[in-house]
């Protein structure tokens, strides 16, 4: 099916219908156990066109509805550490070219690593490894030490190639960015991305739980924990010996009090709407700038080309021609990212449209990978309703 040419009209929320196929989708789902409940959110620029939820947050919890809070998982890294970062260079603090060697002391960086580039960890060209399992050490690092001793590791990690050559998806480079991020900005993500990004905003459906308040006088207590019940249960931790169900699932991102770079940021499918919807209207320069100029925002969501077949932004992904979670409907302008709890955005900046779908498919087990076939089915369907109703 071949998009439109011309843009469909807008529809209000209301008389915006989903399909009955879409709906017996997600039951299906459920009844497969890909998950226990999800939430999915069509929109525009402007407004929200629908919101839908299914199952429960876990096989004996309460029915997911709009207020239902997931993890996010690397879903943090566009939403917080890239838009962090974005910010930085727009206020003068920080350049897409800048080196590792400008941020570390003489000795500190490997002579390997000393060219790698803000924009290099952006795109996930640095050379950096993909993961790995730094918790099975960090765990025994006191709190205070354990940022210091992550980003340590990091550097004495060997690069599976040299910058800039291959495109190698890395939690690695984004758990490096966040703490330059922290350094240049002052503050752990938590506290800059609240005071920076979803204050300004009036987004009180995005946030980070943070796992240990009393590491940190100026972190308030954790009421989310009050809110358990509402929040998506992911997996049964073998390591941690637990249902998680209000603390983040990557076990790195848990050993830095459940606030990292890569992962630790909880919402709503409402909540990622709201912030990404601000951007876009500031991309589309139909609203003054709030947290970003236009031109900024066309660099980072412009396909960089740096390493051959990268289909990376900056922060941001992009649509592969085949077999893309995003389906077959989306345009080559649209940027998203994935969460590996199951959640998703993809936000189609020509044909004006935004999916959201948030799922806890690790949800008792990561060993299940039946989203990989949900995802773009969804995505499809919702883009053949999305079609069909502009045609009205």
């Amino acid at each position: 099916m071949k998009a439109p040419s011309k843009q469909p009209r807008a529809p209000s929320q209301s008389d915006f219908p989903l399909s009955s196929e879409i709906d017996r989708a997600f039951k299906t789902a459920l009844d497969r156990r890909i998950f226990s409940g999800a939430s999915l959110l069509l929109g525009t620029s402007e407004k929200i066109l629908h919101q839908e939820c299914w199952g429960l947050t876990k096989s004996d919890g309460i029915p997911i509805d709009t207020g239902t809070r997931f993890d996010l998982a690397s879903l943090t890294k566009p939403l917080v550490t890239t838009i962090l970062c974005m910010q930085a260079i727009n206020a003068g603090q920080l350049r897409l070219d800048d080196c590792l060697a400008s941020f570390f002391p003489a000795g500190f960086t490997p002579p390997d690593k000393r060219s790698i580039t803000v924009r290099q960890l952006l795109n996930h060209c640095s050379g950096l490894p993909a993961y790995l399992p730094f918790y099975r050490k960090l765990i025994e690092v006191p709190d205070s030490e354990r940022r210091a001793q992550v980003l340590q590791w990091i550097l004495q990690t060997e690069l599976h190639s040299p910058p800039g050559e291959r495109s190698i998806y890395s939690d690695l480079g984004f758990l490096a960015l966040g703490m330059i991020l922290e350094a240049v900005l002052d503050g752990r993500l938590d506290r800059l991305s609240h005071r920076l990004i979803f204050a300004p905003l009036a987004i009180d459906e995005l946030e980070f739980i943070c796992l240990n308040p009393s590491s940190d006088p100026t972190v308030a207590p954790n009421i989310l924990h009050k809110l358990e019940s509402s929040i998506a249960a992911t997996e049964w931790c073998r390591w941690r010996q637990r249902l998680l169900q209000g603390e983040v699932h990557d076990e790195n991102a848990y050993c830095l009090d459940g606030v990292a770079p890569h992962a630790g940021l909880f919402g709503t499918a409402r909540g990622v709407y709201s912030l990404l919807s601000c951007l876009w209207r500031a991309y589309l320069r139909k609203s003054r700038e709030v947290l970003l100029p236009s031109d900024l925002l066309e660099t980072f969501w412009a396909r960089q080309n740096l390493a051959e077949g990268s289909s990376w932004a900056l922060g941001f992904d992009t649509p592969n021609k085949e077999g893309s979670s995003a389906g077959r409907y989306f345009s080559c302008n649209t940027v998203g990212h994935l969460g590996f709890t199951g959640t998703s955005f993809w936000m189609d900046l020509e044909q004006e449209i935004v999916i959201v779908l948030l799922t806890n498919r690790v949800y008792p087990t990561r060993d299940n990978d039946k989203i990989k076939g949900f995802r773009p089915l969804i995505h499809d369907l919702a883009m053949k309703a999305f079609y069909e109703f502009s045609k009205e």
